[in-house]
Protein backbone atom coordinates (compact mmCIF):
# COMPACT_ATOMS: atom_id res chain seq x y z
CA UNK A 1 0.00 0.00 0.00
CA UNK A 2 2.86 2.62 1.44
CA UNK A 3 4.97 1.34 -1.14
CA UNK A 4 3.45 1.79 -4.52
CA UNK A 5 1.15 4.55 -3.28
CA UNK A 6 -2.48 2.87 -3.46
CA UNK A 7 -5.12 4.51 -1.34
CA UNK A 8 -2.31 6.36 0.31
CA UNK A 9 0.43 8.91 -0.18
CA UNK A 10 3.32 7.02 -1.64
CA UNK A 11 5.61 6.64 1.72
CA UNK A 12 8.69 3.95 1.26
CA UNK A 13 10.03 4.58 4.54
CA UNK A 14 5.96 4.04 6.04
CA UNK A 15 6.48 0.72 4.01
CA UNK A 16 9.19 -0.37 5.64
CA UNK A 17 7.86 0.27 9.31
CA UNK A 18 5.07 -1.80 8.03
CA UNK A 19 7.21 -4.50 6.47
CA UNK A 20 9.03 -5.00 9.84
CA UNK A 21 6.32 -4.76 11.75
CA UNK A 22 4.53 -7.91 9.56
CA UNK A 23 8.17 -9.61 8.81
CA UNK A 24 8.80 -9.57 12.89
CA UNK A 25 5.32 -11.69 12.96
CA UNK A 26 6.34 -14.30 10.77
CA UNK A 27 4.95 -13.07 7.55
CA UNK A 28 7.31 -14.76 4.32
CA UNK A 29 5.36 -11.67 2.00
CA UNK A 30 6.75 -9.34 4.27
CA UNK A 31 10.30 -10.83 5.08
CA UNK A 32 10.59 -10.71 0.93
CA UNK A 33 9.07 -7.47 0.39
CA UNK A 34 11.38 -5.89 3.14
CA UNK A 35 14.02 -7.95 1.81
CA UNK A 36 13.97 -6.05 -1.69
CA UNK A 37 13.59 -2.84 -0.09
CA UNK A 38 17.03 -3.32 0.90
CA UNK A 39 18.25 -4.79 -2.16
CA UNK A 40 16.85 -1.45 -3.85
CA UNK A 41 17.65 0.99 -1.11
CA UNK A 42 14.17 2.10 -0.95
CA UNK A 43 12.73 3.37 2.22
CA UNK A 44 16.00 2.47 4.17
CA UNK A 45 19.72 2.39 3.00
CA UNK A 46 20.83 0.33 0.33
CA UNK A 47 21.80 -2.80 2.17
CA UNK A 48 22.59 -6.28 0.65
CA UNK A 49 23.38 -8.04 3.71
CA UNK A 50 20.21 -7.62 5.14
CA UNK A 51 18.59 -8.27 1.99
CA UNK A 52 19.72 -11.99 1.81
CA UNK A 53 19.02 -11.90 5.72
CA UNK A 54 15.01 -11.12 5.07
CA UNK A 55 14.54 -13.11 1.77
CA UNK A 56 16.44 -16.19 3.97
CA UNK A 57 14.22 -15.89 6.34
CA UNK A 58 11.34 -16.35 3.55
CA UNK A 59 13.59 -18.49 1.94
CA UNK A 60 12.95 -21.00 4.89
CA UNK A 61 9.48 -20.57 5.22
CA UNK A 62 8.64 -21.92 1.39
CA UNK A 63 9.01 -18.72 -0.83
CA UNK A 64 10.34 -19.98 -3.94
CA UNK A 65 10.85 -16.93 -5.26
CA UNK A 66 12.66 -15.71 -2.54
CA UNK A 67 15.35 -18.90 -2.19
CA UNK A 68 16.32 -17.71 -5.48
CA UNK A 69 17.19 -14.17 -4.06
CA UNK A 70 18.57 -15.32 -0.85
CA UNK A 71 22.20 -15.90 -2.79
CA UNK A 72 24.53 -13.08 -1.69
CA UNK A 73 26.16 -12.61 -5.12
CA UNK A 74 23.00 -12.41 -6.68
CA UNK A 75 21.71 -9.77 -4.52
CA UNK A 76 24.77 -7.43 -5.21
CA UNK A 77 24.95 -8.24 -8.90
CA UNK A 78 21.21 -7.72 -9.99
CA UNK A 79 20.83 -4.63 -7.50
CA UNK A 80 23.82 -3.03 -8.98
CA UNK A 81 26.85 -3.85 -6.92
CA UNK A 82 25.71 -3.80 -3.31
CA UNK A 83 26.39 -1.25 -0.79
CA UNK A 84 25.79 2.16 -2.38
CA UNK A 85 28.93 4.03 -2.44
Amino acid sequence: MYEDGKGVQKDETKAVEWYQKAAAQGYADAQFNLGSMYAGGRGVPKDGAKAVEWYQKAADQGDTVAQLWACPGLVDTLSGGGEEE
